[in-house]
């Protein structure tokens, strides 16, 4: 068949990319994330799709194109797919014992947006990313819920128990390929434990090298700067011509330079195509940077000597921890970190050692005594392992003006255990609500500190108030010039709510704008 790509996510909407690229009987998968827009019209937080009926869920209502062949064969139902066949964009996908129906996924990086819905993938299917993508999916799937929706890792394999699903006695691993080369003596242990605490053993799976092709295409990968560690953009040569896919890409972090370079060498292979994002598609004007962040946080804690400072920020947004970090270090007071934080720092110390060093190495990092009456395994061992202070609730009580906090919505209960308190602050560095019940938990912290008897800073409601977030995403006038400098000869357009931009902004050039549907196939 003619080199086809179909978009069955990220297609006139921002998150859940999954794309399908095909040429010859290669294929592979460009991301498989959660659309969280769609998901949100029938989930939330407490309801969620029933593990116990495995894909019918997800596949009923839209969550995952319906694309038989593609999925864990332990998920399905009798009869399942008698249902499912009459959807649209509906199509069965050959598989084979020696061969999955895609030859691989190409995650871009670790946001659920981009990887979440891996978890109903085959199991066979190799994950091609970076050591840092895994670790950070690994650790958040040991520190979430449990969870059929979290097995972006390793699985649990269901057993059909007369029409519902339970699971079985044994983890299995899902076989990964690293684009920086292999895992080393303690990312290995890492990867393939299944944790002091568990009652099942973890079957291992090919963890590997990746070689830089995929069933005959080659692929090339490039560091990216984004709101998280780990992310890369892509380039696959096809029988068209090379394919560039840019994940999610900004210029105005640490990192920039990485998605400079990511540019030029793109540029250099003279695309066929590039799909590429428009998340923020407004000016740069008023833009924040990560270094003006940090600025910013420390002249607001030379306001608070003696008080408490609570930071919150996106989980797995290192950079931005890094940030607090460096406003500790500088500030002469120790950074909180609560124990999922510490165990996703440790992931990444163990698999990338050269470039994340131990969390608990610093003298400026502490752990917050998180109280639980029965903590998981996981909490447990990170508590055991912690070689740094372990700070209590009363430790900073006595001393509040010492510490950092790092916080969120999710700690908030462990805040009343606090004394002494009020006067302090509260810095939010978060995004702003994109949905009406994300605004709803916006509230319920702002009630929470007005309890505590805190200032809040970086409201991202309140127009007075001074700004501590900086996105995660480049501005229309950078994708614009990202995407002149690359000059594919077709532009797909993918993580936007408005593709027809790109056709007015590229008017007049000789770049084809083709915008993508759900599940129509754009042949190349």
């Amino acid at each position: 068949m003619p080199t086809q790509i179909t978009c069955y996510g990220a297609a006139g909407k921002i998150g859940g990319n999954k794309i399908l690229l095909e040429d010859g009987d290669a294929r592979l998968l460009l991301d498989f994330g959660i659309d969280f827009d769609k998901a949100g019209r029938y989930y939330n937080e407490l309801l969620r799709p029933r593990a116990g009926r495995g894909l019918l869920d997800p596949l009923a209502l839209g969550l995952i194109p319906p694309l038989e062949g593609l999925y864990r064969k332990d998920l399905e139902l009798p009869l399942l797919w008698d249902r499912i066949r009459g959807m649209g964009a509906y199509r069965k996908m050959d598989r084979t014992e020696d061969r999955p129906a895609v030859d691989a996924v190409l995650i871009s990086h670790a946001h659920l947006d981009h990887n979440g819905d891996v978890s109903y993938l085959d199991s066979s299917i190799p994950i091609v990313c970076t050591r840092t993508s895994a670790a950070i999916a690994r650790a958040m799937q040991v520190t979430g819920a449990t969870s059929l929706e979290r097995e972006m890792v390793y699985s649990s394999a269901r057993v059909d128990k007369g029409g519902i699903l339970g699971s079985g006695d044994a983890y299995q691993l899902r076989p990964f390929l690293f684009l920086e080369g292999t895992l080393g003596g303690g990312g290995l242990e890492f990867w393939e434990s299944a944790g002091s605490g568990s009652r099942k053993g973890m079957l291992s799976a090919a963890t590997d090298a990746f070689t830089g092709e995929v069933a005959g295409m080659k692929v090339r990968s490039w560091p990216v700067d984004h709101s998280i560690p780990g992310a890369v953009g892509y380039a696959v040569e096809t029988g068209a011509g090379w394919v560039g896919y840019t994940g999610d890409i900004r210029f105005h972090g640490r990192r920039g330079k990485q998605t400079r370079a990511f540019q030029a060498e793109l540029a250099a292979l003279h695309p066929r195509v590039l799909l590429c994002e428009g998340t923020h598609l407004e000016s740069a004007a008023g833009r924040v940077t990560e270094e003006e962040i940090l600025e910013r946080v420390v002249e607001i804690l030379g306001r608070y000597i003696g008080k408490l400072a609570i930071a919150d920020f996106g989980p797995r947004n290192v950079e931005r921890l890094q940030v607090f970090l460096d406003a500790a270090h500088r500030t002469g007071r120790r950074l909180l970190l609560q124990p999922k934080d510490a165990y996703l720092l440790r992931a990444l110390h163990l698999v990338e050692p050269g470039v994340y060093p131990a969390p608990d190495s610093d003298p400026n990092v502490g752990l917050f005594d998180d109280p639980k009456a029965a903590p998981r395994p996981w909490e447990r061992e990170t508590r055991e392992d912690w070689r740094a202070p372990i700070v209590s609730a009363e430790n900073v009580s006595e001393r509040p003006g010492d510490f950092i906090l790092a916080d969120s919505l999710w700690d908030l209960n462990d805040l009343p255990d606090l004394e002494g308190i009020s006067g302090g602050v509260y810095l939010f560095s978060n995004s702003r609500a994109y949905d009406d019940e994300q605004a709803a938990d916006l509230d319920r912290l702002r009630n929470w500190v007005q309890w505590l008897g805190l200032d809040l800073i970086g409201d991202p409601d309140d127009k007075k108030s001074l700004c501590l977030h900086a996105s995660g995403h480049a501005c229309g006038e950078e994708l614009a010039e990202f995407a002149r400098a690359v000059h594919p000869e077709i532009l797909i357009p993918i993580h936007t709510e408005h593709p027809e931009w790109w056709k007015e902004t590229l008017k007049g050039s000789d770049v084809e704008v083709r915008v993508p549907e759900y599940g129509a196939g754009i042949s190349i």
